[in-house]
């Protein structure tokens, strides 16, 4: 898939790591929050209210990109059943080799900056467009040390009145309408109408909230869509290429792979195969 924007805090003057975790430091009730942590074994068992928090999908990697820590909404969303299945694993396990590029690249940026990257917007096709829009945030993990020891996140539901993300909600409409139509021949200049703004804003638009343009943001579409038909069902990539827009199995071929960085038929094979 495309890069998208990454919308970062304000880059202080050098990384600040949180506050050091060593019993009485700096202010005297972090002796007594340090002392109640000990008792309590770690921090970890706070980790358990992401259980209670199912659209709310936690995550933690080690320096090397090896998820250490994944919460139940990650593990249904990649039909895991135990924790212990996908510690030690990394994301080209799970995602197409491009998207764990990005993932990759996107924690390596963390990491190397001590920036936390927050509230970037991913729209996704799915069947029922109940839960589509997604927002990704992650932060660094400081070992004791205060270095750099890995990064820490979650991705979450949009909700449509976030105010935070004027940008997305004026894509809903226009987004939603490509969802819909996405095997249809469609314009931009059609969609800049259903957007009620102009060719020129709608390019805008989707440069500023999905880092790519109107053109490929359709593309990518159709080709989630058709990976979702590559997984759920055993129709012919000729077939599955008539549906989503494509004007031919060779032209489906070709920008699934430019996508994904794999061709449609080694995705259904290896997701079929779990991996």
């Amino acid at each position: 898939m495309s890069k998208r924007p990454k919308k970062t805090a304000e880059k202080p003057s050098t990384p600040v790591p949180p506050a050091t975790t060593a019993v009485g430091a700096e202010h005297p009730a972090r002796a007594e929050q340090e002392a109640f942590f000990a008792r309590m074994g770690g921090r970890q068992q706070f980790q358990k209210l992401f259980e209670y928090l199912p659209d709310v999908h936690f995550f933690a990697k080690d320096c090397d990109g090896r998820l250490m820590v994944a919460s139940i909404g990650v593990l249904q969303r990649l039909g895991l059943a135990r924790e212990e299945d996908i510690i030690g694993k990394v994301d080209a396990v799970y995602h197409p080799p491009r998207t764990a590029l990005e993932i990759r690249a996107d924690d390596e940026r963390v990491m190397s900056t001590g920036q936390p990257l927050i509230d970037r917007v991913e729209a996704l096709f799915t069947r029922s467009h109940a839960k589509d829009w997604y927002v990704t945030t992650k932060l660094p993990i400081y070992d004791v040390d205060g270095k750099i020891m890995g990064i820490m996140g979650f991705v979450r539901p949009y909700r449509r009145n976030d105010k935070s993300m004027p940008g997305a909600a004026r894509l809903e409409r226009v987004v939603s309408y490509l969802q819909m139509n996405h095997s249809k021949h469609l314009s931009v200049t059609e969609l800049a109408k259903v957007a009620h703004l102009s060719v020129r804003q709608l390019h805008r638009l989707f440069h500023d909230v999905f880092g790519m343009s109107t053109e490929n943001f359709i593309v990518r579409t159709r080709v989630q869509a058709a990976s979702d038909d590559l997984l759920m069902t055993d129709k012919p990539l000729s077939e599955i290429a008539a549906l989503h827009g494509f004007c031919d199995q060779s032209a489906f071929s070709r920008r699934f792979t430019e996508h994904t960085g794999e061709t449609p038929l080694k995705f259904r094979q290896r997701r079929r195969l779990g991996g």
